[in-house]
Order: structure tokens, then sequence, then C-alpha cells
């Protein structure tokens, strides 16, 4: 027969506290071996990270980091189980304990009067508890490593292809990059690389997130593959590639992409530069005016002209600060002889706002029998009376 939570058992404690210290106990015992789990898994980082030069990472480190992380996550969700169920045992326990409410004053009734029956007492029903879920089932990266060596092996190079880039879009970025590993070391040839290809196509945060994991690791063949094939994303992505390359504390890899994409094909270069303003990137549009700036005349002549109009007057710009006399001179006979007498006044303008400065290049101007002056502003008819 099982004891009431207010009845005592044989050492004289309620049956309640004696489950809510075997839960503490429980949880103290839990809490311990995570933080053992974590420790180890920060020793097996530095180890991994100790790797001397570009050789890659002891693979039996790789497996071992991985279930150091399965087994740190588990107990943390452990732990957060066993807390929900002490603090609901734990607020039963004072729900009892408390004294019962004293009993409502006698009313004094007419002998004649009928008193009404006795209502059964209420019965207080709480809520239930929203259990903490359970945690995640972490992939086995070794079976998926050698299924994926198995298929290759027998010639199944789609069925291989379909699993990886799968495993590139459901894995969190730390297993994605563990996962990168071993195939570095255990898998089929070429099999890191591909997967690291497969991981660029992702979500940009996801992408970023690997890439950092990779470094990390020291899978720096496979952090290399990953960042370029960012230089392919199209230009409507690229501002959430760099805002997450920002985030993740990689500023030196968005400038060094800002620089690739300098020299992307000319349509190209106009997309990204407008989708970087209509972002509110305005530093990264300048950076990446300043990077075309060294493009030949003929492609900044086309590129002024295909940019939108605040865009075009920023290039000519930095063109009239970066640019020797002679190719200003250049591009400003390609926008005049093109009849773009907007932009041409646009270089003009640039020039004579600090007209000391660019004395030399004024100078080459008149030589070539361009205007250095801005036209005059038509008169007014009411004007010339």
């Amino acid at each position: 027969m099982r004891m009431r939570p207010t009845e005592q058992p044989a050492g004289g404690q309620p049956e309640g506290e004696l489950q809510a210290a075997e839960l503490r106990a429980e949880l103290d015992e839990l809490l311990r071996a995570s933080r053992y789990a974590s420790q180890r898994e920060r020793r097996l980082n530095e180890a991994i990270r100790a790797t001397p030069g570009r050789q890659r990472p002891d693979g039996e480190l790789l497996r071992q980091l991985a279930q150091a992380r399965t087994l740190r996550e588990g107990l943390g969700a452990r732990c957060l189980q066993l807390s929900d169920q002490l603090e609901a045992l734990e607020s039963r326990i004072r729900h009892q304990h408390q004294p019962p409410p004293p009993p409502p004053p006698q009313q004094h009734q007419h002998p004649q009067q009928q008193q009404p029956a006795p209502q059964p007492p209420r019965q207080h029903h709480q809520p239930p508890r929203h259990q903490a879920p359970p945690p995640p089932v972490r992939p086995d990266l070794g079976a998926l490593t050698e299924r994926i060596t198995a298929l290759h092996r027998a010639g199944s190079l789609a069925e291989a292809t379909e699993v990886i880039d799968t495993a590139a879009a459901r894995l969190t970025s730390a297993d994605a990059a563990l996962l990168v590993g071993m195939l570095a070391r255990y898998g089929p040839t070429g099999g890191s690389l591909h997967l690291a290809r497969s991981i660029a196509r992702t979500a940009p945060d996801h992408s970023v997130a690997v890439l950092a994991e990779l470094r990390e690791l020291g899978l720096a063949e496979e952090a290399a593959e990953v960042f370029h094939a960012f230089w392919g994303y199209p230009a409507a992505s690229v501002p959430g590639l760099l805002s997450a390359l920002d985030q993740a504390g990689l500023a030196a890899d968005s400038a060094t992409l800002l620089w690739e994409w300098g020299s992307a094909p000319m349509p190209e270069l106009t997309s990204l530069a407008a989708c970087l303003q209509q972002h509110g990137r305005a530093d990264d549009v300048r950076t990446l005016l300043r990077q075309a700036a060294g493009r030949s005349t003929a492609d900044l002549a086309a590129l002024a002209t295909g940019l939108p109009p605040a865009l075009a007057t920023l290039l000519l710009g930095e063109l009239a600060v970066l640019r020797p006399p002679a190719e200003v001179v250049g591009l400003a006979t390609a926008l005049d002889g093109a009849g773009n007498s907007e932009l041409y006044a646009q270089l003009l303008a640039a020039l004579l706002a600090d007209e000391a400065r660019h004395r030399t290049t004024l100078a080459a101007l008149r030589t070539a029998g361009l205007p250095t002056r801005p036209p005059a502003a038509p008169r007014s008819r009411w004007g010339r009376r």
C-alpha cells in the first residue's frame, strides 16, 4: 500500500522529502559529470588547435571531440529535466505543509430555517507543467562517414553526393565541421571538399559558423574551399553574407571578398553596389567602388553609366582622388564623347571641389580641349529685362 505524502516511512521522513533528496543527489552528480565533459571538450579543442602547420588534426581526436560534445549536451538536457521535476516536487511539499484555512464563523440561524447541505471540498488542480523536451538525437558521425565511404567505393556517387548535401543542410555547424574532418581523415578523396562546398550553399549564418569551426579545427584547406565558394554568391545574397561575417568577427574576410568582387563582370558589379546601397551598407559600397577604381577606363565609364545616380557621383569622386591625371582625362574624354554630359559635370565638380589639389588634372583637361568650368545655367527671359 502506497503511503500518502504526509505519511512518514520507517526513517521518520515524509516520502515526498525523500524523493526530493534523491533528485537533489542525482542532480548534483549530473552537474559534476557535465562539468567534467565540458573540461574534456575544452582540452580536446586545445589539442586540435595545437596541430602544427597545415597538418590535418588526428582523426581519433575528432571522434573523441564529437563524443564529448554529445555527452555534454545530453547531460545538460537531463539536468534541466531533473531541475524542473525537483521544482515541481518542492512546490507540492510546500503546499502540503501549509496550515488549513480557519473555518468560517458560525451564524445563528432561526430554528425553522433549513441549513443548506454541506458541499464537498473543492479540489485545487494545478495546471500541468510543461516538461523539458528530450535532448535531440545526435547523429553518429562515424557511421555517417562509413556510409559515405561505402557508397563511394560501390560506385554510387550520386547517392553519396545526396547524403553529403543532406548532411550539409541538416547538421549543426559544430557537427558539420567534425564531419568534414572525419571525411578528410577517413573518407573518399575529395569528400571533405565537396561537403565544404555544399556547406557554402546553405544559409549565410550557418556557412559562416562552419567556416569559423573549420579554422578552429585546423582544417585550412576545407575552410579555404568554403571561403572561395562565397565568391560565387549572387548579388542579392552578399549583404546577408557580409553581415554574418561581421557578426562572427570576420571583418577581414568581408574586406577580402569586396576586393575580389571589385573585379567582377560589370553587370554583377553594378548589381552588387545597388544591393549594398539598398541594405544600408554605405561603407561596403565605398570599399567596393574603391576596389573597382583600378579597372580600365572603358570599364569605369560603363560602370558610371550603369550605377544609380548617387553611386555614380560617389564613384566619380573616388576616381578624381585615386586615379592619376592622364587616366582621369581619358575617362573624361570617354564620358564627353559618349554624350554623358551629366556624368562629365559630376566628375568636373569633384575636381573643382579641391581645385588646388587637382590643378594638374584641370590643366590636362584644358590641353585636351575639354571644358574646365561647369556650364552656365540658362538665363531666364525675365532676367534679361
